[in-house]
Formats: structure tokens, C-alpha cells, sequence
């Protein structure tokens, strides 16, 4: 315990108490530094692409085991929740999100449930409880990192303590790669000048220089939040804190409140009802004259809706005044109404947007919106349930939840599977026309089928394909692809080709599954007509298109 003295007028500041360290926390301190440097050359600098999915796997089981061992060694047998081990295997599981779906929301709504959910995973696996109360539980997750941050300096010195001797022994080895710095810069100029290789291995990275410096930064910032991270979920304060019932808000304010919001929908839905329901039917509301306008109006004022009254809802389930552990029968009602009311319309968008995408064709945003209606439902189910039985857990069904939903957009690559719902559609006659532009941009996953289209029995579809593809494909491609030209830079690249034809990569972690369909599928293209690529590079368009073979 930390106590404060004073001693001849004089204030002696408490003593700091350390956490206990051992070998252990260095082995893992070592782990964590080796994730932090991989994190920032193949996360940062691959552009969150397969090269994050490996990374963050390794620093997941390097925890995981860190953890099990640290258990082991001290006796500790816990049955781990199956939730734990559902949140562990969904965080897992969606760092391949970032190999098979280059799409940059996927992969930003991806990284944050990831994290949140190997967070539950870590918190288990120290042998901590997992509140069910929502309201604690979300507290756990979000403490965790936070409180890395703050005793960072502490973890640091305490691995630097170590009572074992080894702390010791890592200030002198720290101290010992100093002083070698004068030396190493008197003999790396002798090996340089000793063999041509090596010169050509420290040239470029003093070429790289500033890049070099920025990732050893990054590293050295993130190094510490991992290493204090590891040491925090080992900390002996592992009992569950308690949780006081709050008091809530008043019964009366809160049914006033939701009422009002009820009443509202349920004039609106009465005044609605031929409008949102015809949806189901997919029949065209009498004085709409445009499908595109009907389903635009619904399914984004619905989506709308549902997110508000996602909100409300769980605003009222936490906040709610309780009797006994029991929500009281009027917010029960309430909070019924305005689930089934949810439910419902939640139904008639997703319905107005199968009409839609039927009629008009798909899109990521349209993918996207129907996604988040779904998941919405679920939660609304789980609140729902809620209101009858208090231990229904929402946060952890909807942290679930939306990992799952990112798991399947992730897997079914959103970007292609619009692209490719659209060249079928119109093939089969179900699309009058198709939008070349809209498949272009959506990159790697769309450009495989302006490849497929560039040889489609429409000769102004297959002509307008080759335009694109003659402005696109240079963006993936450096160099002349027969190699008789000189090699030019292009920062947007992810391959080039030298002098002699060969193909060369940038690094692994740049890659990812979509993209590497693109390039197999481009070569195949490219070998086909030799002249394309050529042409296309120099940006002569019409030359590359005319070089293209006869579709009849």
C-alpha cells in the first residue's frame, strides 16, 4: 500500500509499487515487440491487406499461448465461458476479411469488432469474469486498452525489475547494443566497400531512409501499449468489481418519452400502410411513377428509423427504473410496441430493396444498407426477449452479431458479388443495360468482369469495356508488358515489369485474394492481346481497344 509521509516538515513521496514480473513477461515482452514491428510493415504499410491478417494472427496466438502458459505455471484452472471462445474464434476469424475483401468500410468496421472481440477473448483467458450486465461488460472492454495506456511506464519499469536477475540483465544487454553503435559504424563502411551485395542491401535502405526511421517510430509507439497490454491481463487485481444496480430514471418520465415516439409511429404506420406494405407485393403504389424513387423513399427513411429507434430502446433498457430486478409492465409495453413496430418495417425495407436491385441492379450501398437491417433485427430480437427475460445479454448478442454479418461480407466479398449479380443479370436479359463505370470502380473486384465484358456479344457493351480497362489497367501495371520500353514510376502500383518481361510483385503483405484473381485474369487478357497493353500505357485508348480481337 502506497502511504505518504513527512518527516521534519519534509514530504517523502509514496514508493511506487511494481508489478510482479518474471521471465515470462520478457519472453512476451519480446513477442509483443516483434508484433508491433510486423503490425507496421505488413498492417500499416500493406495497406491493411493480407499482411494485417498475418500480423494480427500472430500477435492473437502469441497472447493466447502467453496466457495459457502463464495459467498453467500457476495452477490455474478455469472453465472458459463458451462465449469466449465464440468471440475468440469471430476475431480470428474475420482478420481473413483484410485477405479476401479489399473494401475499406469492410475493413474498418472488421478491425474495430475484431479487437473488441479478442478483447472478451483475452479478458476470459486471464481468468476474469465477463459481466453480463451490458453496461459493465462494455466498461471491460473499453478499460482494458485504455488502462494499457496509462500504466505503460509502469509495466515498463517493471520488466526492467525483474526479481529473478533478468532485469538486470536486460538494462546491461540494452547497454551493451549502445556502446556497439560506435563500432558498428566504423565496420559497416568496410563491409560495403567489401562486397557488391551488401552494398546493395544498405543503399537501399539509406535510400529509404526517412520511411525507415517513420516505421522504427510506429514501432517504438506501439510496442509499449502491446507489452503493457500483456503485463495488465496478468496483473493479480483479477477479482470482478462489484456492480451496483443504478437506480435508473423515473418510470413516468420514461413511458412519456416513449409513448410519445410510439403514438407517432403508430399514426405514421396507419397513414402508411398501403405505401409500405405494397413493397411485399412488389406492385407499384398508385401516383409513384418511378420504382427507383418509391424504393429510395422507403428503404432509406426506414433505415433511418430503425437506427433511432435502435437508440431509444436500449437507452430505455439500461436506463429503466427496476422493481425487483424487473422492468416495470408499462415500459414492457412500451418497449413491445415499438420492437414489433421495428421488426415490421424492418421487413417491408428489406423487401423494397429486393424490388429494388431486381429492377435497377446492385450496389455496395445497397448490399451494405440491407446488412445493417438485418442486423438491426437481430439486436431488436434480443431486446425484445429483454423485456421478458433480464438476462437476456443485448451487448454480446449484438457484438456477435455484427461480427458475424462482417464475417459474411467479408466472405462474400461485397464488391465482387455486386459486380458479378450485375454482368449475370444482364446477360440473362434481367438488366436492360449495365453501369461499366460503377464496375470500374469497384477495382480488383470489378475489373475481372470488364475483362469478362471486354469480349461480350454487344459490341458497344464490349467496346465501352475496353475504354475502361485501357484507363485501369495501367494503374496495376508499371512498365511495358513485352518489355522493350523503359521501366516508369508509378507510386499507385503493385507490380511492374522489368527489361527482360519478368513480372515482379511488391511485397506479399500488399496482396490480397481479389487482387491476385485481377492479375491472373489481366495476364490471361494481356497474353491474348499483346498489343493492349502497350498501347493503353502510352494512353493511345482507341489503339488498345482496336487491338483487341474481333468479337465476331
Amino acid at each position: 500500500m502506497e502511504e505518504n509521509t513527512q518527516i521534519n516538515n519534509y514530504y517523502i513521496p509514496p514508493e511506487k509499487t511494481l508489478f510482479e514480473t518474471d521471465s515470462r513477461d520478457i519472453s512476451a515482452a519480446c513477442a509483443a515487440l516483434v508484433c508491433a514491428f510486423l503490425s507496421v510493415i505488413w498492417g500499416f504499410w500493406g495497406a491493411f491487406n493480407i499482411g494485417w491478417a498475418v500480423s494480427y494472427t500472430v500477435f492473437f496466438v502469441c497472447v493466447t499461448v502467453y496466457l495459457v502458459r502463464t495459467a498453467h505455471m500457476q495452477g490455474e484452472k478455469k472453465r472458459m465461458p463458451i462465449f469466449a471462445f465464440v468471440c475468440g474464434g469471430l476475431s480470428l476469424a474475420l482478420s481473413l476479411n483484410f485477405a479476401l475483401c479489399p473494401d475499406e468500410l469492410v475493413h474498418l468496421l472488421s478491425f474495430a469488432v475484431m479487437l473488441a472481440l479478442g478483447i472478451v477473448w483475452f479478458i476470459a483467458l486471464s481468468g476474469r469474469e465477463l459481466s453480463r450486465s451490458d453496461v459493465y461488460f462494455a466498461r471491460q472492454i473499453v478499460s482494458l486498452p485504455l488502462f494499457s495506456v496509462a500504466k505503460m511506464p509502469k509495466s515498463i519499469r517493471s520488466l526492467l525489475t525483474v526479481k529473478d536477475g533478468r532485469g538486470g540483465k536486460m538494462r546491461k544487454g540494452l547497454l551493451g547494443a549502445l556502446c556497439a553503435v560506435p563500432v558498428l559504424c566504423a565496420v559497416i563502411p568496410l563491409l560495403i566497400r567489401s562486397d557488391a551485395a551488401f552494398e546493395g542491401l544498405v543503399g537501399g535502405l539509406f535510400r529509404n531512409l526517412g520511411e525507415s526511421v517513420f516505421k522504427a517510430v510506429l514501432t517504438v509507439i506501439i510496442a509499449p501499449f502491446l507489452i503493457s497490454f500483456c503485463i495488465i491481463l496478468r496483473r493479480s487485481d483479477k477479482a470482478p468489481r462489484e456492480e451496483k444496480a443504478a437506480k435508473g430514471l423515473d418510470t413516468v418520465f420514461l413511458s412519456a418519452f416513449t409513448g410519445a415516439l410510439n403514438l407517432c409511429y403508430l399514426v405514421y404506420l396507419f397513414s402508411q400502410l398501403a405505401y409500405f406494405f405494397s413493397a411485399f407485393s412488389g406492385i407499384l403504389p398508385e401516383g409513384e411513377k418511378s420504382y427507383a424513387r418509391y424504393a429510395r423513399r422507403g428503404f432509406f427513411e426506414l433505415c433511418a428509423i430503425c437506427g433511432i429507434n435502435l437508440c431509444v430502446f436500449y437507452f430505455m433498457l439500461v436506463f429503466a427504473r427496476r422493481r425487483e430486478g424487473k422492468m416495470p409492465a408499462v415500459l414492457k409495453g412500451q418497449g413491445v410496441f415499438l420492437s414489433i413496430f421495428t421488426l415490421v418495417i424492418t421487413g417491408t425495407a428489406i423487401s423494397k430493396m429486393v424490388m429494388y436491385i431486381g429492377r435497377y441492379g446492385m450496389t455496395v450501398d445497397r448490399v451494405y444498407s440491407s446488412a445493417f437491417m438485418i442486423f438491426t433485427a437481430v439486436v431488436f430480437a434480443a431486446m425484445l426477449l429483454k423485456c421478458f427475460f433480464e438476462k437476456v445479454p443485448v451487448l454480446r448478442t449484438a457484438l456477435v452479431g455484427a461480427g458475424v454479418v462482417l464475417l459474411l461480407l467479408g466472405c462474400l466479398n461485397t464488391g465482387a458479388l455486386t459486380a458479378r449479380y450485375n454482368v449475370s443479370a444482364y446477360r440473362s436479359g434481367k438488366l436492360k443495360s449495365i453501369d461499366i463505370k460503377y464496375i470500374s470502380s469497384l477495382d480488383e473486384n470489378g475489373i475481372p468482369y470488364l475483362i469478362e465484358l471486354a469480349d461480350d456479344k454487344n459490341a458497344g457493351t464490349a467496346k465501352e469495356a475496353r475504354y475502361v480497362l485501357a484507363d485501369v489497367l495501367p494503374i496495376y501495371y508499371t512498365g511495358d508488358y513485352d518489355g522493350n520500353g523503359m521501366l516508369s514510376a508509378n507510386g499507385m502500383s503493385y507490380c511492374y515489369f522489368r527489361p527482360d518481361g519478368k513480372k515482379v510483385f511488391n511485397a506479399f503483405y500488399e496482396m490480397n485474394i481479389p487482387r491476385y484473381r485481377l492479375y491472373r485474369l489481366a495476364d490471361e487478357f494481356l497474353e491474348k492481346n499483346p498489343g493492349f497493353y502497350e498501347a493503353a500505357s502510352r494512353g493511345r485508348a482507341q489503339d488498345a481497344v482496336d487491338s483487341v480481337k474481333n468479337i465476331d
